[in-house]
């Protein structure tokens, strides 16, 4: 029986023993890492950022080229409508509107696709980030629309080929009703396109908004959540520490002899 207790008490010693150090090393590991995953963090968050500013410039330069695009456009609508006026057809003046139609126009909506392009790349990390960082409890954000990038996209791809026709009919007699019909054409789908761009700003100031809430609640919990860790890992100790007194305490006291009857 005493040799059972001994068994016991000494493999009662021995977990008692792995506890404290297990315990001991995850209080005191957690400020090792809590560095490290400090760094982690910033840099998951300067990505966002970084691809956010990425997304804000990218739209703001293709505003720019729409607009210019729009005054262009307005400019080449004044002058085909002088021409429409005319008594006779001005097909050199005609062509002339198509060159710039082709020349001024027509690399503005190129630039603006291109930019376009570059904001959708950006997305997709702000997107894929914020979707990592959504996997822990309550850190969940709304990225940006895709599908939002996508129809602009198409409206964009709808303008070149509006913008070649366009230059075709200025430069052909007698066609100032089609002419005047893809300019309107053309004229709302640059609306269109920068009504678009303009909600797509304000969605990425939102998720500007959101990141940060997440990245302030991040870092406030990092600095809460080592104490905790560290406290309960060094309760544990304390308790395990507890434990192994007892242990030994039982270990030693089933190794002395009773006493005879006769030494007492």
């Amino acid at each position: 029986m005493k040799f059972g207790k001994r068994i016991l008490a000494g493999l009662t010693l021995l977990l008692a023993a792995v506890g404290l150090l297990l315990s001991l090393a995850g209080g005191i590991g957690v400020w090792v890492v809590k560095k490290p995953v400090t760094t982690k963090a910033t840099h998951v968050f300067g990505r966002v950022d970084g691809a956010l500013d990425t997304a804000e410039q990218g739209l703001g330069q293709v505003k720019t080229s729409l607009a210019r695009a729009t005054e262009r456009l307005e400019s080449v609508k004044e002058e085909q409508r002088k021409l429409a006026q005319e008594p006779r057809k001005g097909t050199a003046l005609g062509r002339v509107l198509g060159r710039t139609v082709q020349q001024k126009i027509g690399p503005e909506i190129g630039n603006a696709h291109e930019k376009l392009h570059t904001v959708a790349e950006a997305a997709v990390v702000v997107n894929a980030v914020l979707e990592d960082v959504g996997n822990f409890p309550f850190l969940s954000a709304a990225g940006l629309d895709i599908d939002r990038l996508t129809e602009m996209n198409k409206r964009l791809v709808d303008v070149g080929p509006a913008a070649w026709e366009l230059s075709r009919l200025l430069g052909e007699p007698e066609s100032d009703a089609d002419a005047g019909a893809q300019l309107s054409r053309i004229e709302q789908l640059l609306k269109t396109l920068q009504r678009l761009v303009a909600d797509y700003e304000s969605q990425v100031t939102q998720a500007r908004q959101r990141t940060g809430d997440v990245k302030a609640r991040v870092f406030s919990w990092i600095t809460p959540a080592a104490v905790l860790i560290s406290l309960v890992c060094f309760w544990v100790a304390l308790s395990q520490l507890c434990l192994l007194s007892r242990a030994w305490s039982c270990l030693t006291a089933t190794g002395t002899p009773n006493p005879a009857p006769g030494e007492r």
